[in-house]
């Protein structure tokens, strides 16, 4: 598998393209449709994995949380319920799915059972049942909500590790990667529809995602470094990503090989 990994990022054209343009001029000129990749009538919920993210899925327009939600803070697995299925009516979504292989389903396991060590499949079922409670709670809300479930072989990834190479941080929301061919391979955080305290969080599971043994890892340097994106509707709001981006990293421990360069979205 390593040598795969080394074979993946090798091909990353986008690192040198990016880094020396900058953020701002590369997706303008390189992707001058971007603005399309922003959709309004979400429908479907998927994982900030880049294999979600990336995915054509039925084509309807995503929304990305870190496994449909299951790490949200709350006092009790009934809280957490209640208040995505609130989230995902008062958006309008009418699926939710789970995924193969998914890291934020085997962080909500060690939190609920810490001395367990589960099967891939126990984890699996666990995110299946997750999404299943969630569309329950909508339904009894008054909204008809289905349940889908994206497998490894599915993903729009390698299914023995991760290849994104970015994060794109959303502060406008409904950013969609699929819609835009080559765009770089990145996690997806939906920071548009969250609170900053959450957001954060689901930024450093990426992090840790794509410095793991899983990603990319090792191979992130100054020179080559993993970079956040936060996407913006104006200079200001763009300001205010950074700050929260940057508190969230200030202890990371590979914080010199991380870069932060956003995009202001021209409307």
């Amino acid at each position: 598998m390593k040598e795969e990994l080394i074979l993946s990022f090798s091909k990353i054209a986008a690192f040198t393209d990016l880094n020396t343009k900058g953020a701002q001029t590369y997706f303008l000129t390189d992707f001058p449709n971007l603005k399309q990749t922003f959709l309004t009538k979400l429908e479907a919920v998927v994982c900030i994995d880049e294999g979600c993210a990336h995915k054509d899925y039925k084509g309807k327009a995503k929304l990305a949380l870190a496994g449909a939600g299951i790490l949200f803070p709350a006092s009790s697995e009934e809280e957490r319920v209640q208040l995505i299925a609130k989230l995902f009516t008062e958006i309008g979504i009418v699926e939710i799915t789970s995924h193969g292989g998914c890291g934020a389903v085997g962080l909500a396991y060690k939190r609920d059972f810490s001395d367990s060590q589960p099967t891939a499949q126990e984890l699996e079922d666990y995110g299946k049942k997750w999404v299943e409670k969630v569309a329950a709670e909508m339904i009894r809300l008054g909204r008809e909500a289905a349940v889908g479930h994206i497998s490894v072989e599915e993903l729009e990834r390698p299914a023995e590790f991760h290849i994104a190479h970015v994060v794109y941080f959303d502060g406008v929301g409904g950013f969609n990667p699929d819609k835009e061919s080559g765009l770089p391979m990145g996690f997806v955080i939906s920071r548009k529809f969250l609170p900053s305290e959450y957001a954060v969080e689901e930024l450093k599971v990426a992090a840790s995602i794509a410095f793991g043994h899983h990603g990319f890892g090792e191979l992130f340097t100054s020179e080559t470094p993993f970079v956040i994106i936060p996407l913006a509707n104006s200079l200001e709001e763009l300001n205010n990503l950074k700050s929260e981006i940057e508190q969230a990293l200030k202890d990371n421990p590979n914080r010199e090989k991380i870069k932060v360069d956003g995009v202001v979205i021209e409307k």
